[in-house]
């Protein structure tokens, strides 16, 4: 009797494991999209790192669309270096980042890797203490650095300048945890 009620909840136990993973790829296949473009404020609501709201912050979303046909949308760039980095053996077909040169809300998206951007400027930041702030005209960057200060710089200096803050960030907390297991230890001894 106990063996058929140990048969029982593992098959339980390996169909909910096969139905999850049914659940994911399915909505994996969702995301497929061949128009990530179009309406993708309201395909890709939420960050898929940090799951702020994109409508919120449309001057700093980016959407990342992979070889694979994959989609996702993100609130800044720093949550696109934390993708980028999750999913570097993907592939990308493109990558893009709002126009702040443009007024129109939501702002338009352009290729990230043709976009300007303006960096540790006074404008506001998204995830980050270090604004990247992304244009599609070099012009109109150079006359935001003109009233917000800041340094011009491309997508991959925007990448890595988040990827820097991370690892920055990291190092500091792994320090603080250091520091708090050694407190324990004295408490502990003491």
């Amino acid at each position: 009797m106990k063996r058929r009620t140990l048969l029982g909840g593992a098959l339980l136990l390996a169909m909910a494991g096969y139905g999850a993973a049914q659940e994911k790829k399915d909505a994996d296949e969702v995301r497929v999209d061949a128009a990530p473009l179009e309406n993708e404020l309201e395909k890709y609501p939420r960050c898929v790192i940090c799951n702020m709201d994109r409508r919120r912050f449309h001057y700093a979303r980016h959407l990342l669309v992979y070889g694979d046909g994959f989609v996702q949308g993100t609130c800044s760039v720093h949550c696109v270096a934390e993708c980028m980095l999750r999913e570097r053996r993907r592939g990308f077909t493109a990558i893009y980042a709002p126009d702040n040169g443009v007024t129109a809300n939501p702002r338009p998206l352009v290729e990230a890797a043709s976009a300007t951007y303006l960096i540790g400027s006074d404008l506001r930041g998204v995830m980050t203490p270090v604004s990247k702030v992304p244009f599609a005209s070099r012009d109109a960057a150079l006359q935001a650095k003109l009233t917000y200060g800041g340094e011009i710089g491309s997508f991959a200096t925007a990448i890595s300048a988040s990827l820097e803050e991370t690892a920055n960030s990291l190092l500091k907390r792994y320090g603080n945890d250091l520091e708090r297991q050694r407190r324990k230890k004295a408490e502990a001894a003491g």
